[in-house]
């Protein structure tokens, strides 16, 4: 005999009324747990994985470092170059005859000497960044794995190769103070 939904009801209906004089009084359910809602997963689109493609090339990683290394370098000089006075240097000594120029030469000095600290600290910059960022993605391929030695790594090749021009003891300073150097970086990022 199967019974319907609402002689369920009534009997339930019956039954707990009955018992509810004899009881105490019943507690409210327990709140249900809110179920998770997990959303579909989406399949990258042959065009974000291309994206994803590019931007994982070693060649494309060293082009946006150098430039960004360039704009930063860029800003580093006329920063720098802001310090110094007319002349070229930092003592704040007028040199003989100098007190005569007019100003407008005197502007155009310190104009050309801002182009040309911050086009050299431009370039320094920009090969530093592109060096590094080139090396640290070869290690990092290379090594199969995302870790804090990479950038240590190519710190040390990076350090070597632009101190090559001073022989092999430079060399191997330039390996081990920019290898400290990105080792104490990786650190402090590592902590925030």
């Amino acid at each position: 005999m199967s019974l319907t939904d609402e002689e369920r009801v009534a009997s339930s209906a019956t039954a707990s009324t009955s018992s509810a004089s004899t009881s105490p009084p019943a507690q409210p359910p327990p709140a249900e747990k809110k179920k998770k809602k997990f959303e579909p997963i989406e399949m990258p689109t042959p065009e974000v994985l291309a994206a994803q493609e590019f931007m994982n090339n070693c060649f494309v990683k060293s082009a946006m470092s150098g430039a960004m290394g360039g704009v930063a370098g860029l800003a580093f000089g006329l920063f720098m170059s802001s310090f110094e006075n007319a002349h070229g240097g930092m003592d704040m000594a007028v040199p003989d005859g100098a007190a005569q120029k007019p100003t407008r030469v005197v502007l155009k000095e310190m104009f050309n000497n801002m182009r040309t600290k911050s086009v050299s600290y431009a370039k320094g910059f920009a090969v530093m960044g592109a060096l590094f960022s080139f090396n640290e993605c070869v290690v990092e391929k290379w090594r199969a794995k995302h870790d804090a030695a990479n950038p240590v790594i190519a710190g040390c090749v990076t350090g070597a190769m632009m101190a090559h021009s001073g022989g092999p003891q430079a060399m191997c300073f330039g390996c081990a103070s920019f290898a400290a150097f990105s080792y104490v970086i990786e650190k402090y990022l590592q902590s925030e």
